[in-house]
């Protein structure tokens, strides 16, 4: 692989080198000039404030790399997708008003991260990208608190939330990659759908919780989870603007399900819990059973619950409370906290380099 940067600089950003156009040139310093961004496949990435931590490895049990990300004021949120020349494309939402979005096409480049600011105050709580190439982010603060963008996050414009009250921070989104969405309201207890790909928002659901709400879609069911409350499936989102069938499942104990939840594979599902607690579903998220919890760090039992799942298929990725990150290559029968944080730092948000659903 050539030389994608000179001096700090990304190639495809320079337009000349010496007064001649880069494109002139094959080799600088003996290395050949390559505009193409470094390509990792596979690559598993989670975010948390300034902090991001990557595998390049297909099984992600061996190292972890860990940098601090330049220009991003604090991540909440990480999806993966594509840039408009179908390049692999990571984007971020950020708790920073005038840096509410981050986009970088090589993660793991500390300085390759750019920029923008949505419309609007306050910053992103929930950014997801879509196979049908739109972009949805959630922002805080606001009466429309919704934002979408359709040329690869560089201009966004307000989504219209219909009778659903003042729908403000967005805590998840999901989709089903067709152009229908889902928002988790938190501060509501709401979920709202979208049926014309974000463009408008009608109520879906009143949770009545108003606890912190996760969202995931994949193999035809719409998975919510409730902040220290129940499990919420749907498998018909209807393209109207009435409210949706729910049925809620009692969590399997007392430790109730927070709001870290994963497709893995088929009808197999995978949940994280208070108290490092962890349960699994076969049947396409209809039922749960325990599996084996996190490892237990500290004197409490908080300390690396798993505030972000993510999977490939066959192996799991749950990123901790203080920094730990755990992965399952069996479905949950044992966790091994393959890296830690040096500074402790929280791990929000984790995804695998692949568009959802998968």
């Amino acid at each position: 692989m050539g030389v994608n940067k000179i001096s700090g600089i990304a190639v495809s950003a320079i337009a000349k080198i010496n007064g001649k156009a880069v494109s002139d040139y094959t080799k600088v310093m003996g290395q050949t000039i390559s505009s193409t961004p470094a390509a990792h496949s596979p690559l598993w990435v989670a975010v948390g404030g300034t902090k991001l931590v990557y595998s390049t490895d297909a099984t992600p049990t061996g190292s972890w790399t860990e940098i601090t990300v330049a220009g991003v004021g604090s991540f909440d949120d990480l999806t993966f997708g594509k840039n408009a020349s179908g390049t692999d494309t990571w984007y971020g939402c950020s708790t920073s008003d005038s840096k509410a979005v981050a986009y970088s096409t090589d993660p793991t480049d500390a300085d390759s991260w750019s920029t923008v600011n949505p419309p609007g105050a306050g910053g992103g709580t929930a950014i997801e990208y879509g196979a049908t190439e739109t972009l949805i982010m959630g922002r805080e603060h606001e009466n429309y608190a919704i934002r979408r963008s359709t040329d690869y996050a560089l201009n966004w414009v307000n989504s219209t939330i219909n009778g659903a009250g003042n729908s403000k921070a967005t805590d998840s989104l999901a989709t089903d990659g067709a152009g229908k969405w889902l928002a988790g309201m938190g501060v509501l207890g709401l979920i709202l759908k979208s049926y014309d790909d974000g463009i408008n928002w009608y109520k879906s659901a009143d949770l009545g919780s108003d606890k912190h709400i996760g969202l995931e879609y994949a193999n035809g069911v719409w998975v919510a989870t409730e902040e220290g409350e129940s499990i919420n499936i749907c498998t018909d989102v209807g393209e109207n603007t009435g409210t949706d069938t729910w049925t809620a499942i009692n969590p399997p104990v007392t430790n109730r399900p927070a709001d870290a939840v994963t497709h893995v594979t088929a009808s197999t599902w995978m949940l994280g819990a208070t108290r490092r607690n962890m349960y699994i579903s076969t049947d396409n998220a209809a039922s749960w059973t325990s599996v084996t919890s996190l490892p237990k760090y500290g004197g409490g039992n908080t300390n690396n619950n798993a505030y972000s799942l993510a999977s490939d298929g066959t192996s799991i990725v749950a990123t901790g409370r203080e920094g730990y990150i755990n992965v399952s290559t069996d479905l949950g029968a044992n966790w091994t906290t393959v890296h830690t944080m040096s500074s402790n730092q929280h791990m929000v948000s984790v995804e695998y380099n692949k568009i959802k659903p998968f």
